[in-house]
């Protein structure tokens, strides 16, 4: 238990060493590139201000940093350790009295799936709260604003379109609503407005956009309307707003082909089962969910491939092991990426294309389980 202890101790250092270094690189090399952003975007607020600015910026980044590098990081940490283990010679004593190799690296397994499982609920739980993050300017806040990518909804045909979005409050600004005809209105209908704002469901209230300030105003807007189209447009009883019932969301007009990665599970699930997708669209989420699904089995696969190659049975030497263990990995890596590949092309099925990878890691480690020193 002591060696357990020690084992354990050791892994989370060289995590915590690992992590440290390579985001404080990132963090120096991204802030000599836009230490004028932050400046030009602090003004005169002082130098309290710009440290705030920046610690808040950083922190944001480094919850997806550890997203996107975590995996890496843990491999990459569990083969410092094995190095620095056999260098040292602390396993030959553990090995001659008796003990398996799996037995002696068991809690270095155990880590390496406990950092899995906490990226995975860091995924699931961190990154889609703070989602709009990723897309902010250095310094930006609020104040950000990015191009609207026009979407059609597929379920109503309403085009949406605008000047920019903030996504840090779900926000159009000059928001441009085509409403098609004859299905909702009995002329093609462009919804103009200085500001349309996105609402989630709430009790009765589908999720949509609230448009104020509209024209053509809500008079002239009833007059228009078919029956359909009063099912799909609320017009509120005062002011100049209009609510249009919709379920394409503020992520889904900005950063399209990537802002899906940063959704939970079940928001990925609600999007697939979206009518307002078309096939492409829904195929592409279907590859995504099936890879998040058999990601952390290939971690912990990798795990399983790097432990017998970095302490195996007539072993050339740490160099050569180190460089087969990253040749085995990096072809594991590729095949996960050919894979997606052929999946995203719809020449395979994207549950096939996701799982393939795991089969074949699954293969290799158990293949390698009988080089491992005894």
């Amino acid at each position: 238990m002591t060696f357990d202890r020690y084992l354990l101790r050791s892994f989370f250092h060289t995590f915590g060493v690992c992590f440290v270094t390579t985001f404080g690189l990132v963090i120096i090399i991204d802030l000599l590139e836009n230490l004028d952003e932050f400046l030009t975007r602090n003004g005169d607020r002082g130098t309290a201000a710009l440290m705030q600015s920046i610690v808040e910026c950083y922190a944001y980044q480094s919850v997806f940093f550890l997203d996107r590098a975590g995996p890496a990081l843990t491999i990459i940490s569990l083969m410092v350790l094995l190095v620095l283990l056999q260098r040292s010679g602390e396993l030959h004593p553990l090995l001659a009295a008796g003990i398996p190799m799996y037995r002696v690296l068991t809690p270095l397994i155990l880590a390496s799936s406990g950092v899995y499982l906490l990226l995975a609920l860091n995924q699931e739980f961190v990154v889609p709260r703070i989602a709009h993050a990723a897309y902010e300017t250095r310094g930006g806040g609020d104040a950000t604003r990015h191009d609207v990518e026009s979407f059609t909804d597929h379920s109503t045909r309403i085009s949406i379109d605008g000047q920019s979005i903030r996504l840090s409050n779900r926000t159009i600004e000059n928001a441009a609503f085509v409403l098609p005809a004859p299905s909702l209105v009995n002329e093609i209908t462009i919804l103009e407005a200085p500001t349309a704002k996105f609402l989630p469901a709430k009790g009765d209230r589908p999720a949509g956009w609230l448009l104020r300030d509209v024209t053509p105003t809500p008079e002239e807007l009833r007059k228009r309307l078919t029956e359909s189209g009063q099912k799909v447009i609320w017009l509120p009883s005062n002011g100049q707003k209009v609510f249009v019932a919709s379920s394409v969301t503020s992520d889904q007009l900005c950063q399209r082909s990537s802002s899906y990665s940063l959704l939970s599970t079940t928001e990925l699930l609600q999007r697939i089962r979206c009518p307002a997708f078309g096939l492409v669209s829904v195929h592409r989420l279907v590859l995504h969910f099936h890879a998040r699904l058999m990601q952390p089995l290939l971690n912990v696969i990798a795990v399983l491939i790097v432990v017998p190659l970095m302490v195996r049975r007539e072993s050339p030497g740490i160099v050569a092991d180190s460089a087969l263990c990253g040749f085995v990995l990096a072809s594991l890596f590729g095949i996960t990426q050919g894979c997606q590949f052929l999946g995203l092309s719809q020449i395979v099925p994207a549950d096939l294309a996701a799982w393939i990878p795991v089969v074949i890691g699954g293969a290799v480690s158990a293949w390698l389980s009988g080089v491992i020193r005894t």
